[in-house]
């Protein structure tokens, strides 16, 4: 049984900060606290479709986001944060899959880089957005916004939702091999279908389906937003904006409560994406008072929590988190008439400290349920000391764009306990990310200890363009729709919507905007962007004098008088934009709009690897040229140009002779040389560079002494062996 609980009365809860745009998406943790005041019109007394409209005005006109824009949003709304935590994965985090049957292992869960436009037999795995409301049933036309609510969109194992179809939902009376519904590795999964008729999906999924129905049944039970009114029925009727069934949709409500994954994902949705919440999340009481005309009865009450068994595992290491196996927690509720019932609530408790301290030697486990938790204390624990922690190996990725996150795929970060040496690399948080432009290091931190890795080179973000390119009408006269500019775009369809027009008509070039009578606007409604410019290319009608006005969220940009042909003309943004409005304001201000680029980024990009690797031997260059004391006492900098030289190389695919002799090279090769010898290390150049790599990252990491004794040894051996070439080298010469 899932954990039952009433978001709205959660304390604090964590979500990502996400922007929408057509790159990576940037995630950071934010504080995100449930609105207190967001149901307070309703009443105890409400029901039926009293309390169903009131609800619909809380939870209408929510912001819609394009249906094509969606994934990028479900990478954070449908996240596995247990087994991707924030800061690990954020590129490519496993998801939750609705109807599937293997999350929460790591070997055959989802990621959400595997999502695929088909299915694939291959075992690769698969995933898609699964309308749990068929739009074919109700809002079949894409741009309404039910099309793409996020509240009954979920990311979905592909397999299963192809075999669902857009079935209603029922209990299959008879759960066999020949109606069980294969997952995308051909594998039976625990969910059923009676071949055009319905469909049931697992246990863990039937409260959340049904929640996704009833709030759609809600927010569009007037047709505002979708293509038919839509409605729940107990009949067979399922068209025309009519779903089943109501009555097994109530019982697999109340069957399969509210668990804290859909809870966070409600209010990720409030506070990212579309600023509305689902009320039957929130208020799970709800779903009988609307759908079955029956008084607002308040949740159970949460009496006591307690525990049976021993923890499997009582010896940890500082950082690591209390595995509660062995264990089995019961939580006790009392109903509104007394009596009690119990429920295994284990996978759900909060247990603090996390991670463990040293010295701890207790941990206590907490259970939230309304507004009143319960605590229990596990005793009996041993915690090792975290002495150091240092970092091994080259990351695969080594140039980034600013903005970007860092990839720490090829480094393995190791935590100390005394003399055992663990690796902890997946419980590591990378600071100094998003990166920054010129950023050369990052630094991992476990418990208390950072160590720090130099040799990535963080760019200039190089400028992208998106263009929203209009038809050219010709010589075709006629007023246009904003639903057949948005049909007729020859770029952009997908990055924006036209979402309203005033006195638009068919034009030579693009649409012309005004008449003799009136002004003229378009606003087109994009995925939440980091905008730096606007480019518009627009030219006058006739002889008119015309002033148009650029506005980005609602706020003017500027303004520009179009000439007689087409022209650019560029505006400078700089923050996140949702909507653009270009408009001409009074009649005979009529203008012809060719196109808009939305320029993203900063600047043209930096210089290549390699260029940026010399640049950094250019640093100093009095102190590369001979016996210098200045800057080669600078031990940042000296790191930074072995570093260099080791990129060089690696960029370059080449080896010590490529530096040595080669003019494009060579130069630089020789002032390194000099400063070594200045600074009294000639070892970096005896094989290949990546001993320079691993020395420079290692010398900064926090580490035993016995450790540093090593290092120092191997330095002094590769010292040796180099003076020993230099001395034959200079033999054979003589």
């Amino acid at each position: 049984m899932k954990k039952i609980i009433v978001p709205i009365l959660l304390s604090t809860l964590l979500f990502s900060t996400f922007v929408l745009s057509n790159s990576d998406k940037e995630v950071t943790i934010t504080e995100a606290v449930a609105p207190s005041n967001y149901y307070s019109s309703i009443t105890s007394n409400m029901k039926g479709d009293t309390l169903k409209v009131a609800l619909y005005n809380i939870i209408k006109g929510h912001t819609r986001i394009p249906y094509d824009s969606l994934e990028p949003a479900m990478k954070i709304t449908d996240r596995d944060y247990n087994l991707s935590p924030l800061g690990t994965d954020d590129d490519n985090p496993y998801i939750v899959t609705l109807y599937a049957d293997y999350n929460g292992d790591k070997s055959t869960a989802i990621r959400y880089g595997d999502s695929c436009g088909g299915y694939n037999t291959s075992g690769n795995q698969i995933w898609n957005k699964e309308h749990i409301w068929a739009k074919s049933n109700g809002f079949a036309t894409e741009s309404k916004p039910a099309h793409s609510d996020l509240h009954h969109l979920r990311a979905s194992d592909e397999r299963c939702n192809n075999l669902r179809g857009n079935l209603p939902f029922n209990t299959v009376s008879q759960h066999t091999s020949s109606n069980a519904v294969e997952n995308h590795y051909k594998q039976k999964t625990d969910n059923y279908r009676i071949t055009n008729s319905y469909f049931e999906p697992r246990d863990s999924d039937k409260g959340d389906v049904a929640r996704a129905l009833f709030y759609m049944a809600t927010r569009y039970y007037n047709g505002d937003g979708s293509n038919s009114a839509l409605s729940l029925t107990n009949g067979t009727d399922s068209s025309g904006g009519k779903w089943g069934y109501l009555d097994t949709l109530l019982a697999w409500h109340e069957a399969d409560p509210v668990d804290e994954f859909e809870a966070h994902r409600n209010d990720l949705i409030y506070e990212q994406f579309q600023h509305n919440r689902n009320p039957y999340i929130d208020h799970p009481e709800y779903a009988r008072a609307v759908f079955k005309n029956e008084a607002i009865v308040d949740p159970d009450t949460l009496t006591k929590l307690t525990y049976t068994g021993s923890p499997t595992k009582t010896s940890y290491r500082e950082g690591e988190s209390f595995s509660p196996n062995g264990l089995t927690v019961t939580a006790t509720f009392e109903k509104e008439d007394t009596t009690t019932y119990t429920s295994n609530v284990t996978e759900f408790i909060s247990w603090s400290p996390n991670p463990l301290t040293k010295n701890t030697t207790s941990v206590t486990g907490s259970y939230t349920f309304g507004d009143v938790t319960k605590s229990i204390t596990i005793t009996g624990l041993t915690v090792s000391s975290l002495d150091s922690i240092k970092i091994s190996g080259n990351p695969n990725k080594t140039v980034y764009d600013e903005g970007d996150t860092f990839v720490s795929t090829g480094l393995t970060v190791y935590a100390k306990y005394g003399q055992e040496e663990v690796d902890v690399t997946s419980n590591v948080t990378w600071t100094n990310t998003p990166l920054v432009k010129g950023q050369t290091s990052v630094t991992a931190t476990y418990g208390t200890f950072n160590a720090t890795y130099i040799g990535i080179l963080v760019k200039e973000k190089t400028l992208s363009s998106s263009t929203i390119e209009f038809k050219d009408y010709g010589s075709a006269t006629g007023e246009l729709t904003k639903e057949t500019i948005q049909n007729d775009l020859v770029k952009g369809k997908d990055i924006a919507t036209v979402s309203a027009v005033s006195k638009a008509f068919k034009g030579s070039g693009g649409v012309r905007f005004g008449s003799g009578s009136a002004g003229g606007s378009i606003t087109l409604t994009i995925a939440s962007t980091q905008v730096t410019k606007l480019i518009i290319n627009a030219k006058v009608y006739g002889s008119d004098s015309s002033t148009v006005t650029v506005k980005t969220n609602n706020s003017s940009s500027g303004t520009f008088k179009p000439i007689s042909s087409f022209a650019n003309y560029e505006f400078s943004v700089n923050k996140t934009v949702t909507s653009i409005i270009v408009s001409s304001s009074s009649s005979n201000n009529r203008f012809y709009l060719k196109s808009i680029d939305i320029v993203s980024g900063s600047g043209s990009g930096a210089d290549s690897i390699t260029e940026w690797g010399v640049s950094y031997l250019h640093i100093g260059d009095s102190s590369f040229d001979g016996q210098g004391t200045g800057l080669c006492k600078s031990n940042e900098l000296y790191k930074y140009a072995k570093v260099a030289l080791f990129n060089l190389n690696s960029a370059e695919s080449g080896t010590i002779s490529k530096l040595q002799n080669d003019s494009k090279y060579s130069n630089e090769y020789a002032r390194y040389l000099a400063w070594s010898k200045a600074c009294e290390d000639d070892s970096p150049f005896i094989n290949t560079f990546e001993f320079v790599s691993n020395r420079v990252n290692s010398s900064i990491n926090i580490e035993s002494n016995s450790t540093m004794i090593i290092i120092i040894s191997i330095s002094s051996i590769s010292v040796l062996a180099f003076s020993v070439l230099l001395i034959i080298k200079k033999r054979k010469h003589q």
